[in-house]
């Protein structure tokens, strides 16, 4: 894959560390009581006359704005490792099933009543797809190929998705608001426990990542070229795929499926700083979580008191951007 590479005077590294401490804190003034940075101060300096502004911050508004951070950035290094896995450009980690698995275990629950946590059946769902996909796609004769891949998830994609509209229409109505939601991407009553998995697996699976990164980099070379520099494609490809899993599976539980964020912040990111994964994935992860930040504060603030389902303005974000991507493309 090829990166046409933009350059800005200011380091992308610094500069996205300066930002996110400043959505954040934008974050959590915004919502269906604005507050003023002085307000928050004093609630989280310990005033006894902010006790109720402290319990909003501290209970409400920083576990969700830290959650759609760590959301951004999963959804945005697994975007990485599912181009660089499967060679496409166009890939995005919903590609090898695991979010329509989360879905259709999602809604199965909610619809039937089951007495496990949605959290925990999308976690589940969305582990059985991709074994499904990987146990296929591991053929002798397909060896995890990326277009055996991208088949193979298309295939159990389309399946997870036709099963979770039919049991939306089995279902009762009165849960078809909530089961919507879900689907579109929602941090609504999120909490610390509900980021503690994430919080957990992203920061030392991107460092391991980034361990690898010069192997990750061998693999955009090609099959032939990858094995003749002593790449264990069969390995490498596992290894990979384990971590889109983790990634994928941890923010769909979390936020419910967010669209768009894996496919459209590598391009970004790539743009930024070019193809080599030792820069590309810790800068794809801040600028992930620094977009999925801002678009959860949008969603807060437009319809206040009532709020946007995540892939809403994500979508409209991101629709031109990409339509812009592809026409650049065709010029170059």
């Amino acid at each position: 894959m090829r990166a046409t590479v933009i350059r800005f005077k200011a380091a992308p590294g610094p500069l996205l560390m300066l930002a996110l401490p400043l959505a954040l804190m934008w974050c959590l003034s915004r919502g269906a009581v604005p507050l003023s940075l002085e307000q928050i101060w004093q609630a989280l300096s310990g005033d006894p006359d902010s006790a109720l502004v402290r319990i909003v911050l501290l209970e409400m508004r920083l576990p969700r704005a830290l959650l759609a951070a760590l959301v951004g950035a999963a959804l945005s290094v697994a975007g990485v490792l599912t181009q660089t896995l499967v060679r496409n450009p166009l890939a995005d980690p919903y590609l090898l099933g695991v979010a329509n698995g989360a879905a259709l275990a999602a809604v199965t629950g909610l619809t039937l009543g089951w007495w496990l946590p949605v959290p925990l059946l999308a976690v589940i769902g969305g582990a059985l797809a991709f074994a499904l996909v990987m146990v296929v796609a591991s053929h002798p004769r397909l060896s995890l190929s990326p277009y055996p891949l991208i088949l193979c998830g298309v295939a159990i994609s389309a399946l997870g998705s036709s099963l979770t509209t039919l049991m939306m229409l089995l279902g009762d109505e009165r849960a078809l608001g909530q089961i919507l939601r879900w689907l579109m991407g929602s941090l609504a009553g999120a909490d610390w426990q509900r980021l503690l998995p994430l919080a957990l697996v992203l920061p030392p699976l991107l460092w391991w990542l980034c361990r690898r990164a010069g192997v990750l980099d061998l693999m955009l070379l090609g099959q032939d070229k990858a094995r003749s520099l002593g790449v264990n494609l069969q390995t490498e490809r596992r290894g990979m795929a384990l971590a889109i899993l983790l990634l994928t599976a941890l923010a769909v539980a979390a936020a419910g499926a967010v669209s768009f964020v894996g496919l459209l912040v590598p391009h970004l990111a790539r743009m930024w700083v070019g193809a080599p994964h030792r820069i590309l994935l810790p800068i794809a992860a801040l600028l992930g979580a620094l977009i999925t930040l801002l678009v959860d504060g949008l969603c807060r603030v437009l319809l206040a008191p009532e709020e946007l389902p995540l892939s809403v303005p994500m979508a409209v974000m991101t629709v031109p951007l990409i339509l812009l991507l592809i026409r650049r493309q065709a010029h170059a």
